[in-house]
């Protein structure tokens, strides 16, 4: 396989099917992440285990918990929209709402959909035709970079993969003029490329931790 998808990873795509969707990519941020906390609140309700790496990483009433407690205690509805807030890197549902009805930028989506699934023609093509894109930032709360994304950790859980040329896709990155310094908001804020990659698992999983570390140390 030309990328690696950690088993919950692949539960999560499981989970929200029209993550895909042209539909879903249109709606505003505040949109999507309502969408999907309705979701995995419904999720929790029936047992899902899916929601696991949502809850697990991002709620912060599960601190201290096991997933089994979490998964057997009380999860509101409120608690589905501030989980989802957090994984896109907000402080709470209060400050996605007051995004009003800003969408995700579709042509760094687009980019960042080619880089995770390892397309790395199709990347090099976008940054191309769009040379802004290498140092553009997500809308997202955490305002990553594609260059932070390649580390598969601190964004949005179905985006933490890796493929298989994750190395590879660093490096070309850097050659269009992305910055291994640039920090992002997640985990506190100050988080480089190569703080988030050297923490992952899933570049490790993949076998790729060692060659993309390399390329992403400043």
């Amino acid at each position: 396989m030309r990328v690696y998808i950690a088993p919950e990873v692949a539960g999560i795509d499981a989970l929200h099917p029209y993550l895909a969707d042209e539909a879903f990519r249109a709606a505003s941020i505040r949109a999507q992440i309502e969408q999907q906390a309705q979701t995995v609140h419904v999720a929790h309700s029936a047992g899902d285990s899916r929601i696991r790496m949502h809850v697990m990483c991002w709620w912060p009433g599960a601190r201290g918990k096991t997933p089994d407690e979490v998964m057997a205690g009380l999860f509101s509805h409120d608690d589905a929209l501030l989980t989802l807030s957090r994984e896109y890197g907000f402080a709470d549902w209060e400050a996605v709402r007051a995004l009003g009805d800003t969408r995700a930028d579709a042509v760094f989506e687009g980019a960042l959909d080619a880089m995770l699934a390892g397309e790395s023609a199709a990347l090099k093509a976008l940054l191309q035709a769009h040379p802004a894109l290498v140092t553009a930032r997500s809308r997202f709360g955490h305002r990553a970079t594609l260059l932070h994304y390649i580390g598969a950790n601190g964004v949005e859980s179905h985006r933490q993969r890796t493929p298989r040329n994750a190395a590879e896709i660093a490096e070309l990155l850097i050659e269009y003029g992305a910055d291994r310094s640039a920090k992002a908001q997640m985990y506190g804020g100050g988080q480089t490329p190569h703080a988030l990659a050297s923490t992952s698992a899933h570049p490790y999983n993949a076998g790729v931790s060692d060659a993309l570390n390399a390329v992403l140390r400043v």
